[in-house]
């Protein structure tokens, strides 16, 4: 229609142009029917190609998970998964123990009606729930959230379970890191990596990305209790606020990443006597010894107020072509009141814990290209893994990672339940840790396609003071660790 309007008035600028004189009415109707023709076949062309679109039925196929879609863009339905099979040795023998686990199982599906409108719903079958009285274990819900895109990309809402954004190493999905598992930092986020709540998130400008959420702050799969008047008044909610800019696309400069950012965290923790509060605990990066046990806020003959628990990190990274380095700077505070037994007391302690990371994309791939919306995505080859002479290598990367973690401020010349260092029934065979540790790790990563992962580890913890462990004590663990992922 457009073009034909478009040649109607061409031809009276040509005839204004020409100084003709005005055509006589049966050339007018004669044209205005030619016109109404051309109208109809364009009609009739655009109802035969409306027919083919609805007659060629579902899109389906495979890209960031298993897509089907409508020809005409209403709906997409997408399902994903995901299996990482693991193997870890460690020595001393007498600490760990060599075995070979699932560390992930994973199927989730998700739907995107009207463009606007979006659900999320994921399962972990690896690492599931027991009913300690049937012994049945069942899934664990891990993401169940709705997306309302009205405002994108200056703002979405998420409603339900979800990650709260808080640092660059944990907002960066397990498909994407640079290690097999997080450094110390992660530790300290406790079971407040999911939660539940809403969350507003965006880009309003191109480089700047922020997310303000308002969770529960109970943690994964887990709703407020109120089992007795403490914890049904204790219902206050947390707080997470996420800046980060990346001043490489803010400033257009090519083949770089220049991230700086940081999250605040606030809310408080319930610590009744008969459901005390804890600081986090902390395991070695080889997820073998958990060296960090602080003991409760609260005992069962005593008296204290809740947990006033602040959340701080600090993350940068900078990228050039196929180099990288990045790192967090985590710390949280607990702050609160002992009341019984007298006297009262005060206490504010403190967890920190950083990391740098050294990253090097082998085969040439540039880091700037696998960043958006505040974090690293997972990397794409430029070529997939492909046999003979003619072939190519996937995609392949090396990393080295210093880390350190100190819970220096929780020691036994604290008051009791107001941060010492304990045990756990979780842990029976750990009978004494330590407030502090350091880690090297190197690593090297293989992606063959977008949708395979192998991963080899080298980790090596050093204890500041002894752990005693199995009725033995030692002051480090060595640890190699590999992974065969798949996912899709």
């Amino acid at each position: 229609m457009d073009a034909i309007l478009q040649e109607v008035e061409q031809l009276r600028d040509e005839v204004a142009r020409n100084g003709r004189r005005p055509a006589s009415s049966d050339d007018l109707r004669k044209d205005v029917n030619q016109l109404k023709g051309r109208v109809a076949e364009v009609q009739e062309q655009a109802a035969a190609t409306d027919a083919k679109v609805e007659q060629s039925g579902v899109r389906a196929y495979l890209g960031p998970g298993l897509v089907f879609e409508d020809p005409r863009g209403r709906w997409r339905m997408q399902v994903s998964g995901r299996a990482q099979g693991d193997y870890r040795a460690f020595t001393p023998d007498f600490a760990d123990v060599n075995t070979f686990s699932i560390r992930r199982a994973r199927i989730g599906v998700s739907a995107t009606v009207l463009d606007y409108y979006s659900v999320f719903v994921e399962e972990e079958f690896a690492n599931q729930n027991t009913n300690p009285s049937t012994s049945t274990a069942t899934p664990i819900l891990t993401f169940a959230y709705l997306d309302l895109s009205w405002f994108r990309p200056g703002a979405r809402l998420r409603i339900g379970q979800f990650k709260p954004f808080i640092g660059l190493d944990n907002t960066m999905l397990d498909l994407q890191t640079d290690f097999m598992e997080r450094a110390f930092t992660q530790s300290l986020f406790g079971s407040l990596v999911y939660d539940r709540g809403a969350m507003v998130f965006g880009e309003p400008v191109p480089g700047l990305f922020y997310s303000a959420a308002l969770t529960n702050g109970t943690g994964q799969a887990i709703d407020e209790s109120q089992g007795n008047v403490q914890e049904a008044e204790s219902d206050g909610k947390d707080y997470t606020v996420r800046v980060v800019n990346n001043f490489a696309q803010t400033f257009g400069w090519q083949d770089s990443v220049v991230h700086l950012g940081g999250t605040y965290k606030r809310g408080s923790a319930v610590n009744s006597s008969a459901n005390p509060a804890r600081a986090a605990t902390v395991q070695t990066e080889a997820r073998g010894l958990t060296f960090f046990i602080p003991a409760p806020f609260n005992s069962a003959a005593g008296t204290a107020s809740d947990i006033n628990r602040t959340i701080v990190d600090y993350e940068a990274a900078f990228a050039w072509r196929n180099l990288k380095i990045q790192g967090d700077y985590a710390l949280v505070r607990y702050a609160g009141t002992r009341v019984a037994p007298a006297p009262a007391i005060d206490f504010d302690r403190t967890l920190r814990a950083y990391y740098v990371t050294l990253g090097w994309a082998i085969t040439g791939e540039n880091y700037s290209d696998f960043y958006r919306e505040g974090t690293f995505v997972r990397p794409r080859p430029r070529n997939n893994f492909v046999r003979g002479e003619s072939g190519s290598w996937g995609y392949w990367e090396a990393n080295l990672r210093y880390s350190r973690f100190d819970g220096s401020d929780f020691n036994n010349s604290n008051p009791a339940n107001t941060g010492t260092l304990g045990t756990s029934a979780n842990f029976p065979n750990i009978t004494t840790t330590t407030n502090g540790a350091q880690a090297w790790t190197l690593g090297l990563k293989w992606q063959p396609n977008l949708y395979t992962r192998i991963v080899l580890n080298l980790i090596h913890t050093k204890f500041d003071t002894p752990v005693v462990v199995n009725g033995k004590a030692t002051d480090y663990e060595n640890a190699i660790t590999t992974r065969a992922q798949v996912d899709f």
